[in-house]
């Protein structure tokens, strides 16, 4: 049976050489009915012999497939080859890098990757969980250190300030254990009507308010740094906040 199919594929590609139509008659239909007959009646023996470990379903589609596709690329070795030259040489490509895998073997390869993926994901999520923890217990910290300024909205820019703060705070104390007369009578100081770097941050983060004093000095030194663009009024409406931003900016610049 397999002889008789390879003479009928082996006529029908002679008889394509000399009539350029004729794939286009009769005859060729009736060569394709033909071979396509001869696959099927040789389709079970053909599966037994390559596919035996398979079941003999499996093992039939198999075989059907690939001698479906040694007929089409039989006819287009001759029909066009230009593509035929193409797939060729894509084929010995695969089988010389031995790129080829099972279609089981390729599940089971993407679902170790799957796995491996699935575990750095849980350590990574484990990683920012303990993360959080420590920054909040870090933020907590801060604000049971710094009472003073509440929460606002930006947590970073509080904390910060209440790092700040902290820093003032301690460079007083060694200003004081230095010089303890001068501690004892304590003068008047500028920051208590200019605020200080530390006080604007503060305020700019909504962690801190102004007194009277200190916010009317920032009015009068928003309005110069804005060009008298705004009323006095106008910066108290805009808040403490708003103002404390103006001076930093300008300062920066």
């Amino acid at each position: 049976m397999k002889d008789l199919r390879s003479l009928l594929i082996d006529c029908r590609i002679e008889l394509r050489k000399l009539s350029r139509d004729f794939q286009k008659t009769e005859l060729c239909e009736r060569l394709d009915l033909a071979i396509q007959s001869a696959i099927n009646a040789s389709n079970a023996a053909s599966a037994e012999q390559v596919n035996e470990a398979l079941p003999p379903e499996k093992a039939q589609t198999v075989s059907q497939v690939a001698l479906a596709w040694q007929t089409a690329s039989r006819d287009l070795k001759f029909s066009d080859p230009a593509i035929h030259a193409r797939l060729s040489e894509k084929v010995m490509r695969l089988l010389g890098a031995k790129s080829l895998v099972d279609p089981a073997t390729e599940i089971v390869q993407l679902e170790q990757v799957t796995a491996t993926l699935n575990d750095r994901i849980t350590a990574l999520e484990r990683e920012h969980k303990a993360l959080v923890v420590e920054r909040d217990s870090l933020l907590g910290a801060l604000a049971t250190a710094v009472p003073k300024l509440k929460d606002g909205g930006d947590r970073l820019a509080v904390a910060l300030a209440r790092v700040a703060w902290l820093k003032a705070e301690a460079d007083k104390a060694a200003d004081a254990a230095a010089s303890p007369a001068k501690a004892g009578k304590r003068a008047p100081e500028p920051q208590d009507t200019v605020p200080t770097p530390e006080l604007l941050a503060a305020a700019a983060a909504g962690a801190a308010a102004f007194t009277k004093e200190q916010r009317e000095w920032c009015v009068g030194e928003a309005m110069v740094l804005t060009g008298f663009s705004f009323t006095p009024v106008e910066l108290i409406e805009k808040g403490d906040a708003a103002m404390a931003k103006i001076i930093l900016d300008a300062r920066k610049a």
